[in-house]
């Protein structure tokens, strides 16, 4: 009787044991998630990026599927924020999915991950997988008051547009694109993808966007590097858009060099080549974007 006793008070001993690690764990969590908002408050970018990771780890380590869901959108809405657009969709997927599974589809936690989720594609002009989420926003706006719902509203207007803006657009655009005008092919073939004006139509998107690019466009050239990177509109297609994105990069196009250099890092489409992948990451930082500077000292640090 005495050895059981014995038993049942350790095991007791051990379950209130877990259970203060458990809020010891959740108030480091909480503490450290507040730090990375303040130090992103004072511009402390590179910091707070830490801080919200070591925030993520903690919550997958040590406490719950909320914490988790919770610091996936936290550190997706802190990349869409600094326009950190991949990682921002990677980690709002993930938060999304997650959060769907745990409060429903309909909830209220759930619509504020969906707009994010929503503003993250439309600032990465992803008008496929975009539109959807917002028609989903669209029937969860009760769940918003203040400024939040001013967000909301803000984003779905952003993917509703102008209707009668767009069909002058497309009136303006049309013969000018067919008389050969770089820029309007280009802008004609957004109106295409995005489904604004018009009805949506990935193939005649592409071919105005190869008619731009043929012609020398760079923006173009970029965009059609996107659409068979990422398969928007067409089948994913590393060889071509390994092409796409070295002729706009040629060009002197910032964000085509960062993702040729990707290209070329990976070996995605063709041959890899570290050293040339580097200068092209040199002349993009040199530009000024951010990501490439980040990936050239994630390299140096990698070479130590």
């Amino acid at each position: 009787m005495k050895k059981v006793n014995r038993v049942f008070i350790i095991a007791i001993a051990l379950l209130c044991l877990a259970g203060c690690a458990a809020d010891i764990q959740r108030a480091y969590w909480t503490t450290g998630t507040a730090a990375a908002g303040e130090e992103e408050k004072k511009g402390n970018i590179e910091q707070a990026e830490k801080e919200y990771r070591r925030a993520l780890q903690r919550a997958k380590n040590h406490l719950g599927q909320k914490e988790i869901s919770d610091s996936l959108y936290n550190l997706g809405s802190f990349y869409r924020t600094q326009k950190r657009l991949s990682y921002a969709i990677e980690y709002l997927k993930e938060s999304l999915s997650l959060e769907e599974t745990l409060s429903g589809p309909s909830s209220e936690r759930t619509g504020r991950r969906i707009a994010e989720l929503a503003a993250a594609y439309y600032m990465d002009d992803n008008f496929i997988d975009g539109p959807p989420l917002a028609n989903r926003l669209q029937g969860l706006v009760d769940h918003f008051m203040g400024n939040e719902l001013f967000v909301v509203n803000k984003i779905l207007e952003a993917y509703r547009g102008d209707p009668v803006k767009d069909a002058n657009d497309i009136a303006r655009l049309t013969p000018l694109a067919e008389k050969g005008d770089t820029k309007a092919q280009y802008e004609l073939a957004n109106m295409y993808m995005d489904g604004r004006g018009v009805e949506q139509d990935f193939n005649r998107a592409i071919q105005l966007y190869e008619l731009s690019a043929n012609q020398g466009l760079a923006d173009a050239q970029h965009y059609l590097g996107v659409i068979y990177d990422k398969g928007r509109g067409a089948s994913q297609d590393d060889a071509k858009a390994r092409t796409w994105y070295r002729l706009a990069a040629e060009q002197g196009i910032a964000i085509s060099q960062y993702a040729y250099a990707g290209f070329l890092l990976q070996g995605r489409g063709g041959a890899q080549d570290r050293g040339a992948a580097i200068e092209w990451l040199k002349k993009s930082a040199d530009q000024g974007y951010k990501e490439a500077a980040r990936a050239l000292r994630d390299i140096s640090q990698s070479n130590k």
